[in-house]
């Protein structure tokens, strides 16, 4: 018994060494990699000062090309926005930009129906995973705004297999041979190509709003207490979106929120009633550019 006893103790301790290896292997690939993932794009931004920096959900990634901004303003530009952020995403990336000491003039940061979504981003998490223990911000993020079980966080590259197909073994390896995206070109504009039928889209936003939302008062706070210039805006709706009022009832609750829903009215600029395509974006962000930084 004594014996089968020390075979378990033994093959455990193994299995355990054996995880803390894969894990620091797997994490130090992914911080010393060149940024594949927007994550990674953001992190390597560390100690530096960025003018102008964009959050929000895909509205932003896809809709707003820093290139652009920066030809207007002569300064620093980058877009951070997300899939289907909300706005505690929004709020815990805001909180990192101050972690990783990346300072700015602006933070422009995009709301509109998300004023009254729950949930979280689509890529966010998983682009996080493998920094989880970089601050208290990241720490916070997975095991407070997500839910995670604390396991997730304190066992060793658990993490890891639980979002094999995102940050697996083909990612590691495409991050060990150095294997590029577009993220670092691009600034983190991600532009999307087509045109579809929006005058079929059923598209539709709120009835009405919310009465508060947290993030969004944590959000004002935050940069209120850190000094930090946070400007909000609403990108373009295509104009067969319906309820389009909603921007209007929005702005009751966010009086200085900078409406753009209906700059852009050509059918052939969107995608989707949502989200605008390659042509769509470069004409909004030059809009956005003389409207804003005419100021």
């Amino acid at each position: 018994m004594r014996k089968f006893v020390i075979q378990i103790i033994g093959i455990l301790s193994i299995s355990l060494i054996l995880l803390l290896v894969f894990d620091f292997t797997y994490t130090t690939i992914y911080e010393n990699a060149n940024p594949r993932t927007k994550f990674q794009y953001l992190r390597s931004l560390k100690n530096t000062k960025v003018n102008y920096v964009f959050l929000g959900s895909s509205r932003v990634e896809n809709g707003i090309d820093p290139i652009i901004i920066e030809k207007h303003t002569h300064k620093k530009a980058v877009n951070l926005g997300y899939q289907a952020s909300k706005l505690g995403d929004i709020f815990s990336v805001l909180q990192l930009l101050k972690s990783y000491g990346i300072t700015s003039d602006t933070i422009f940061v995009q709301i509109d129906y998300s004023f009254q979504t729950t949930g979280h981003s689509i890529n966010l998490p998983y682009e996080m995973t493998p920094f989880i223990r970089d601050n208290k911000v990241t720490k916070k993020y997975f095991l407070e705004y997500l839910g995670k079980n604390p396991s997730f966080y304190y066992f060793p590259f658990i993490r890891f297999c639980e979002n094999e197909t995102k940050i697996g073994l083909r990612e590691i390896f495409a991050n060990l041979i150095g294997k590029r995206t577009k993220i670092l070109e691009k600034k983190g504009f991600s532009p999307l190509q087509g045109v579809e039928d929006q005058k079929n889209s059923h598209r539709s936003l709120p009835n009405s709003t919310i009465t508060s939302n947290l993030y969004y008062e944590k959000i004002k706070k935050y940069g209120d207490a850190n000094n930090i210039k946070i400007v909000f805006f609403c990108a373009p709706f295509c104009r067969h979106t319906k309820n389009l009022d909603y921007v209007r009832k929005l702005k009751t609750k966010i009086p200085d929120l900078y409406d753009f829903s209906t700059v852009v009215q050509q059918d052939s600029m969107f995608v989707n009633c949502f989200h605008l395509n390659e042509s769509g974006a470069t004409e909004f962000t030059e809009v956005f550019a003389k409207k804003i930084f005419k100021k």
